[in-house]
Order: structure tokens, then C-alpha cells, then sequence
């Protein structure tokens, strides 16, 4: 029996060491981004002529991938090798260089409340307004329609998910524009806060006479809460060239506490960029 008890632990023991070593934060796994916007996590075991073998992170079993599904793969060691382009392996999808000139288009700004992970559908609510407002300023400069730049990001297979593992110049070259302006806004509560309102109806009676008058007066009072939450809001705006420079970067925090208090930043900060009413 108490060999038995004895082989149990040492089981549970090595059991254990083998999960704290497959789920060692240091352990680096390789990147593989697909056509279709899927990010796939885990080794990459054989690259032939036309696939790749792929084991997902925690898995064991192998995979076999197309190489024509897929755009890059991003190695442990931070070695990137492009397996499709795409923009230049596409001929209906690439631009030339020479038609970017003067044409700018606005990605889907990253929003985060209150430190967390952000609403999808405001960052592309706040690319409609920045969008807008640019649109009406900006004179020399084409500035592509949202619904445009959405639809060719996604066409290249380039999502929210995977916007950073690609380079600003790479970005330019699938939307077939000069610059490119992207954006994070942050949104934190700071407080909130409740006043109390009360009004009080009165209703009177009474009777006269030519000597005397009495009257009398009863009523109600109607309370009423109000509560009023403020933000403290800050709006980062970057903007790229289609060789890669930066040409532009500012962050505004906003004096306002409501929670569209970005509008103001974001039409600050677009007043000082140099594509602004150029």
C-alpha cells in the first residue's frame, strides 16, 4: 500500500512539472496569419513548396496548411518570412506607388475603457467622425472613405486582431494611399456623483365671509435623483507615410468629463496634423 501511495505522487509530481513546463510564460511559440484573418498560435514543424506543417499551441497533433491561405509566418526567434503578399501576389489588389500621392485613409482607432480591452464598434464609430471631420478641412488631400479602407483590410486579410503585425508601409500599400492615420482613445471613470431634487405642490381651500376667511393648505413633494458620471478622457493619434516614417504624433487629454469628451481632442489634434487643410 504504501508503495502504491508512493508511485501516486510521484506521478502527480511529474504530471506537474510537465504542465508548469507547458505553461511556462517564457515559452515562445511561433505566429501564422492567414488570408482570412485568422492568427494561429503554436510550432511551426516543416515549410515544403506549397504547405506548411503546424502543431497549435497545447496540441499535439500536426497540421497541414496551404501556403496559399496563408500571409506570414512570424517565428519565435522574431524572424518574419512573408509566404503571400497581399497586395503584390494579387494583381487586381495592388496600387502602384506612384498613385498614392495625395490620398490618405483612416484606420479603425483602438478604444479602451476604463484600461480594458476595447469596443470594436466605437473605434469604428470614431473612424467615421475622424473621417468626417478631416474630409470637410482637408483641400489638396483625398481622403478614402472608411467603408472603403474596411473593405480592402479585410480583403487582404488584415483585422483588428493582427493591424500590428503588419508595417505602416504594408498598410499604405494594400489601401493604396500616401498616409495612413491611426488612433487609440482611452476612456476611464473617474467619478460619479448624485444630487437630489425635490419640488413640493401645494393645494389650498377655504372659505369667506365679510368677516372672516379661513383658509388651509396641504400638499405633496416629488423627489427626484439625478446621477452623473465623468471621464477622464485622452486621445493618441499617429499618422505614417507610405515608406514607413512617422510624420506625425500627438496625444490630448481632454478638458471635458463626458463620455464624448474625445470629440474634442480628436478635432484638436487632427487641426495639428500636416494633412490638415493641405
Amino acid at each position: 500500500m504504501k508503495k502504491i501511495s508512493i508511485l501516486l505522487a510521484l506521478c502527480i509530481f511529474f504530471i506537474s512539472l510537465h504542465a508548469q513546463k507547458n505553461d511556462s510564460p517564457d515559452e515562445k511559440y511561433d505566429t501564422v496569419l492567414t488570408k482570412k484573418g485568422e492568427t494561429k498560435i503554436g510550432s511551426v514543424t516543416e515549410i515544403t513548396d506549397d504547405a506548411v506543417r503546424f502543431i497549435h499551441k497545447g496540441e499535439t497533433l500536426t497540421y497541414t496548411l496551404k501556403k496559399a491561405d496563408l500571409v506570414k509566418i512570424i517565428f519565435s526567434s522574431g524572424r518574419v518570412e512573408n509566404i503571400n503578399d497581399p497586395v503584390n501576389n494579387d494583381s487586381n489588389n495592388a496600387v502602384p506607388k506612384t498613385e498614392h500621392h495625395n490620398k490618405a485613409a483612416i484606420a479603425p482607432f483602438s478604444f479602451l475603457n476604463n484600461q480594458q480591452g476595447g469596443d470594436r464598434e466605437m473605434g469604428y464609430k470614431i473612424q467615421s467622425e475622424c473621417y468626417n471631420f478631416l474630409s470637410s478641412k482637408a483641400t489638396a488631400i483625398s481622403i478614402q472613405d472608411p467603408a472603403t479602407t474596411n473593405a480592402l483590410l479585410g480583403k487582404a486579410g488584415v483585422t483588428l486582431d493582427n493591424f500590428r503585425n503588419y508595417t505602416m508601409a504594408e498598410i499604405c500599400d494594400i489601401l493604396g494611399v500616401e498616409y495612413i492615420v491611426k488612433g487609440t482613445v482611452t476612456s476611464n471613470m473617474t467619478n460619479t456623483s448624485t444630487s437630489e431634487n425635490a419640488t413640493y405642490n401645494s393645494k389650498s381651500s377655504g372659505s369667506s365671509g365679510k368677516t372672516s376667511t379661513n383658509k388651509s393648505s396641504s400638499g405633496t413633494v416629488n423627489s427626484s435623483s439625478t446621477t452623473q458620471q465623468d471621464f477622464k478622457t485622452s486621445v493618441l493619434m499617429e499618422i505614417y507615410t507610405d515608406d514607413g516614417k512617422k510624420i506625425f504624433g500627438q496625444d490630448r487629454t481632454s478638458f471635458w468629463t463626458s463620455v464624448d469628451a474625445y470629440k474634442a481632442a480628436l478635432q484638436y489634434l487632427l487641426k495639428k496634423t500636416p494633412i490638415y487643410g493641405k
